[in-house]
């Protein structure tokens, strides 16, 4: 989230019909911990903060059993959603003659209040006067008449007999997870232009529970079914190979341009003023970060163990070649240095905490696990569900995470031994400090908190 902007506290009322709950969450902290029994929300509670990230996920917010969102930020401003209980429909006014249990659209109302004298409302709802609004939805390409579901007839005739504004709230909770397009694309149409900037500026990034579901890979050949999904650890695996692959590329055109110029820098700017002593210490320490740009195989051996050999006494000249060189080097390496950051603080916290096997860095595999013992790979299969937990959470974070956000995370202790939940959060504030987000963390186990008490927020009918 934008720094100018973090997230202060969030109030949630009305949530599964019966609590209230209250986060605090100072602009200067990095983390909060949610704590609380099973059955208070606390991962709705996330959903629903999630969901009015952009993309606001509609859906989810209809889904959500709650009656007021409410969520301040540093800079003054506040927004709140309510959502009233939905009332019962007349018979004459119900979409279809059999269907005695449907219920009139739930409202739902925005109110952006702030930064400043701002005062927005609005609610989503479709003007039905609108042709190009009701093309849109009735681009419900999902299949056939047939293949629809019962509630997705009732709201398709709901919307081609409707005389009057038709809440659009109803329509997404029908839909399920994954509504239409159309309906997505006409919200972000309908939203005040000034509402959807704030909106674009609450940036999250979500880590739940189903973290090691995997992508389904297709098979090649059309109308044969698809391989076993994939599984997390090797979807990321692929996913830093694929990285290494750009940081390397990128290298490529640094090093090509600047090579290009190099005679004519030298003849315009030659540094003849520099020391021996700063020459030899710059090189010394381009040298320590090739080695470790080696570790995890963005240099090459052959240009880890090219040595240049410097002299004792150098002449201006010499001194004007090798600085505009070092110079060069620097800029070059420097297109790695945050991908080595990274990585290195991966292998760091990962190698930590597997027992007689470690994680390795390969340019075309990303990354891959060896035994201690005989130094032969295994297979990432192999790990422990805990092991899979690990290493699919740190590198989400360290990786996916957009520079500022607010990051969710839904029970990081699954699967985790103990000793893991008690490094957990040391863990989260060195990737933390490398990334820069602020969390929230919604956990059953008091040993995630450790000494971390004080930032613990605890949720349940004890604490309302």
């Amino acid at each position: 989230m934008d720094s100018a902007r973090a997230l202060t506290q969030v109030k949630v009322t009305g949530l599964l019909g019966r609590f209230t709950h209250t986060v605090n969450f100072p602009a200067t902290d990095e983390f909060v911990i949610v704590h609380g029994p099973n059955g208070v929300g606390k991962t709705m509670l996330l959903d629903l903060i999630s969901a009015v990230s952009w993309p606001v996920d509609f859906g989810k917010i209809a889904r959500v059993p709650f009656q007021t969102l409410q969520m301040c930020f540093s800079d003054g401003s506040q927004l709140s959603i309510e959502k009233p209980e939905p009332e019962s429909m007349h018979e004459e006014d119900q979409a279809s003659p059999d269907d005695e249990t449907r219920t009139a659209p739930a409202s739902l109302s925005f109110l952006l209040e702030g930064p400043g004298p701002v005062r927005i409302t609005w609610s989503p709802k479709l003007p039905v006067g609108r042709a190009e609004a009701r093309r849109a939805f009735m681009r419900l390409e999902t299949g056939s008449a047939e293949l629809l579901s019962r509630n997705q007839r009732l709201l398709r005739n709901q919307l081609m007999h409707a005389t009057d504004e038709v809440a659009l709230l109803d329509l997404l909770a029908q839909w399920g997870d994954e509504p239409p397009d159309a309906l997505r694309d006409l919200l972000s149409e309908l939203m005040p232009a000034e509402m959807r900037e704030y909106l674009t500026g609450i940036v999250v990034h979500s880590i739940d529970t189903h973290r090691l579901l995997g992508l389904s890979v297709p098979e090649d050949r059309p109308g044969r079914r698809q391989r076993p999904t994939l599984m997390k650890v090797e979807e990321f695996a692929q996913d830093l190979a694929r990285r290494l692959a750009k940081e390397l590329a990128e290298n490529s055109r640094t090093s090509q341009e600047l090579d290009r110029t190099y005679p004519q820098r030298l003849l315009e700017n030659p540094a003849v003023d520099v020391s021996e002593q700063a020459i030899r210490e710059r090189y010394d320490a381009q040298n320590e970060l090739r080695r470790q740009l080696g570790d995890i195989s963005l240099v090459d051996d052959d240009e880890r163990s090219s040595v240049i050999e410097i002299p004792e006494r150098m002449e201006d000249w010499q001194r004007a070649v090798l600085w505009t060189y070092l110079r060069d080097t620097e800029a070059k390496l420097a297109t790695f240095q945050d991908t080595l950051d990274r990585v290195s603080r991966l292998r760091e916290i990962v190698n930590s905490r597997f027992l007689f096997k470690h994680l390795e860095i390969d340019r075309e595999r990303g990354f891959r696990l060896v035994s201690d013992d005989d130094g032969q790979e295994l297979e990432l299969a192999s790990l422990s569900s805990g092991e899979q937990h690990e290493l699919v959470l740190v590198y989400d974070l360290l990786f996916n995470v957009p520079l500022g956000a607010l990051v969710l995370i839904d029970e990081p202790e699954i699967s985790l031994h103990v000793s893991w939940q008690k490094g957990f959060i040391t863990d989260l504030r060195k990737i933390a400090s490398l990334v820069r987000f602020r969390t929230i963390v919604a956990t059953h186990s008091p040993q995630i908190a450790g000494k971390w008490a004080d930032r613990m927020v605890v949720l349940g009918p004890d604490a309302e």
